[in-house]
């Protein structure tokens, strides 16, 4: 599997605010065809995930983010 790293920043009023935030998140993106790892930090406010461009954009990942209630960068 050929993996790029793509990063979004969490902007909005809903924010990454604990532990169970970061699993919600990495839970629902490894759901995505093409996700690898995935790290989600409520400290930073940061999403870094591997994914397989082949499989999954990074639009469909960023889409997949505001779903969840997250306003990206």
């Amino acid at each position: 599997m050929n993996t790029t790293v793509v990063q979004f920043e969490v902007i909005g009023e809903e924010k990454i605010r604990c532990a169970g935030c970061e699993s919600r998140i990495a839970t629902a993106l490894r759901r995505l065809p093409g996700v690898g790892e995935v790290q989600a930090s409520a400290e930073t406010q940061q999403v870094k995930l591997a994914i397989d461009p082949a499989r999954v954009s990074a639009d469909e990942v960023r889409a997949r983010l505001e779903q969840l209630g997250y306003q990206i960068q």
